[in-house]
């Protein structure tokens, strides 16, 4: 175990210090499919988060931790200090005795901004320093075969992704992908990116599909599902969007799995860009409850 992965009691007890929120999810969430996903992530699993709303970001992840421990799964979360200390106190308001957790093993802190740098090789990560230091970790959470079953979420890609280091990031999600197979352990990792739009739906979703098994574009499925509909019958009518609707889900072929509403407007990007752009910008309006 390499001594300089900052994963100890004291560490993770020092990052919470100051923590405050709750974690009780919004009620019109609760029934999301997305809930369900990360409720059941399986071995293998790679799960993409796009969010814009912290709270969102600590919803999800909070769920999928939760879920974990209540599943009797060993967890390891790789967050920013401040990230931390709003999990926490959510986890704790969800009933999970972090404390508990942490003490027995099951649950596994690492601060991202420390291990980052340690894989890290001329502003690229180091594929055999990653593999062994992620490696190290994994068999931690498993706490001696007490926890068969890992799961892993974290932030470090996000982190290269917000810093503009786009190739950097995409490299590290290609060595999870590597990781989730290699160890049979799920794993969820989020972006902050605006799924409206129109570079991130044409150059970084099609390369997110190539290193995920699914994605959870927004929060609101259903509130998607209504403004991709009516965004496109205003664009082309109400004919037509019937007929292209038809079209294009029949013939994509979905590099991971996605809300239908989602796989849409992906088909329309690679079908007809022009239109495509303008049911994006209009289902932004509409999901966002604008006119």
């Amino acid at each position: 175990m390499n001594s300089k992965v900052k994963f100890e009691q004291e560490s993770v007890e020092a990052m919470s210090a100051g923590a405050h929120g709750h974690c009780h999810a919004a009620h019109a969430t609760a029934h999301q499919p997305w809930t369900s996903l990360l409720d059941s992530a399986a071995q293998s699993d790679h799960i993409v988060q796009l969010y814009q709303d912290q709270q969102f970001l600590n919803r999800a992840v909070c769920r999928f931790a939760a879920s974990a421990i209540a599943n009797g799964e060993g967890i390891i979360l790789v967050p920013t200090v401040p990230h931390w200390n709003a999990f926490r106190p959510r986890l704790e308001a969800e009933g999970v005795d972090v404390k508990a957790a942490l003490d027995r093993g099951q649950l596994t802190v690492v601060d991202a901004d420390n291990l980052l740098p340690q894989f890290m090789q001329d502003a690229m990560p180091d594929a055999p320093v990653f593999l062994g230091l992620a490696a190290d970790v994994i068999a931690k959470a498993h706490g001696g075969g007490a926890y068969p079953k890992v799961r892993w979420w974290g932030e470090m890609v996000n982190i290269l992704w917000e810093r503009g280091d786009v190739a950097a990031s995409m490299s590290l999600e290609d060595m999870f992908d590597q990781l989730a197979h290699e160890h049979e352990i799920a794993i969820f990792c989020s972006f902050v990116m605006d799924n409206f739009s129109g570079d991130v739906h044409s150059r970084m979703l099609p390369r997110l599909g190539e290193n995920h098994s699914h994605l959870i574009p927004v929060e609101d499925y259903h509130r998607l599902e209504r403004a991709v509909a009516d965004a496109l019958r205003e664009t082309v009518g109400s004919d037509e969007a019937r007929v292209l609707e038809a079209r294009l889900l029949s013939r994509q072929t979905s590099p991971f799995k996605m809300p239908r509403s989602q796989a849409l407007l992906l088909a329309l990007r690679q079908s007809l860009p022009v239109v495509a752009e303008a049911v994006l910008q209009r289902s932004r309006t509409l999901y966002h409850g604008s006119v």
